[in-house]
C-alpha cells in the first residue's frame, strides 16, 4: 500500500512539472506573438524584475520574460503581469549592481537608467541569465546614435 503512495505522489508530482511547463510555454508564445518576429533580437526566460526606483515600496520580486526589440526592451511578468517598455534613445546607462531601492539584491543583477514617461530619470534592475551577452546586444541595438554608459555600483555588505 506504501508503494501506491509513493507512486500517486511521483505521478501528481510530474504532473504538476508537465502542466507547468506547458503553462510557461504559452506566455512565452503569447507574448512573442505580440511583436513582430523580425523586430526581436533577443529574449529570455528566467529573468528577475526588482522594479523601478519611481515605485514606491520594497523591491519587487517578478519573474518573467525579457525581449530585446529592434526599438526598445520589453519584460512582462509571467504571474504578476508587471511590464515595463524602455524605449529606443531612452536608455541612458547601464549599470551592474548588488543593490536597488536601497535594498540588496538576491544577486548582482543590471540595472537599467532611463528617461520614463514624464521625463524624469528612473532605474530598473534585472537579474538577467548571461548578463554580459544581453549588454553587448543591447548596447549594439539601442545606442545607435549615443554611447551608453555602462559600469559598476556594487557596495559592500
Amino acid at each position: 500500500m506504501d508503494n501506491l503512495y509513493y507512486f500517486l505522489f511521483a505521478f501528481i508530482f510530474i504532473g504538476f512539472l508537465v502542466f507547468y511547463n506547458w503553462l510557461k510555454q504559452s506566455n512565452f508564445k503569447r507574448e512573442i506573438s505580440k511583436f513582430n518576429k523580425e523586430d526581436i533580437l533577443m529574449h529570455t526566460y528566467g529573468v528577475y524584475y526588482y522594479g523601478v526606483e519611481s515605485e514606491k515600496g520594497k523591491l519587487l520580486n517578478s519573474q518573467g520574460l525579457m525581449i530585446l526589440l529592434k526599438n526598445g526592451l520589453y519584460y512582462k511578468g509571467s504571474l504578476d503581469r508587471k511590464e515595463l517598455f524602455i524605449p529606443e534613445g531612452k536608455l541612458l546607462s547601464i549599470v551592474i549592481t548588488n543593490h536597488h531601492k536601497g535594498e540588496p539584491t538576491y544577486r548582482e543583477c543590471l540595472a537599467f537608467y532611463f528617461e520614463n514617461s514624464n521625463g524624469e530619470v528612473d532605474r530598473a534592475a534585472f537579474s538577467i541569465p548571461h548578463p554580459e551577452i544581453w549588454v553587448n546586444r543591447i548596447r549594439d541595438a539601442l545606442a545607435k546614435d549615443k554611447k551608453i554608459v555602462i559600469k559598476k555600483e556594487i557596495l559592500e555588505v
